[in-house]
């Protein structure tokens, strides 16, 4: 499980943190990818939303290699509670026209994190001794 949990960290890292560079160094040129028009404004938000996907991608990169479960228990329990308010907040924005259908993969990646996030807090969880 150990290693299942720090290989999965590593690629969440990997990919938050391509993310959250792109985000934040490009914004404008990504924008028009999910139907949003740019402008200063959003450039800013898509910048502030990179910014926290940088800092996240690394601190599960350097967590990945921790073998304290509160640690990984907080870092896990923190991202499910952020990866499905993820998931309602892309969805509005496809559903109210914000983001075109491109803007589907923000919520199909929170799912699937998530679905990792919640997995590796059943898995890992101290199991009760028997007897």
């Amino acid at each position: 499980m150990e290693a299942k949990l720090k290989r999965f960290l590593a690629i969440v890292a990997i990919v938050s943190v391509f993310n959250g560079l792109s985000y934040a160094l490009i914004p404008n040129a990504l924008l028009p990818m999910y139907g949003i028009e740019p402008s200063p404004g959003a450039a800013l938000g898509f910048r502030f939303f990179g910014s926290a996907l940088l800092a996240f991608g690394m601190i599960l990169w350097f967590v990945r290699e921790s073998r304290d479960w509160a640690a990984l228990r907080g870092v896990l329990l923190g991202a499910t509670i952020g990866n499905a308010a993820g998931i309602v907040v892309s969805v509005w924005a496809i559903l109210t026209g914000v983001m075109n259908s491109t803007g589907y993969l923000f919520p199909v990646t929170y799912v699937i994190f998530l679905l990792g996030y919640v997995y590796f807090l059943w898995a890992g969880a101290p199991k009760p001794a028997a007897g």
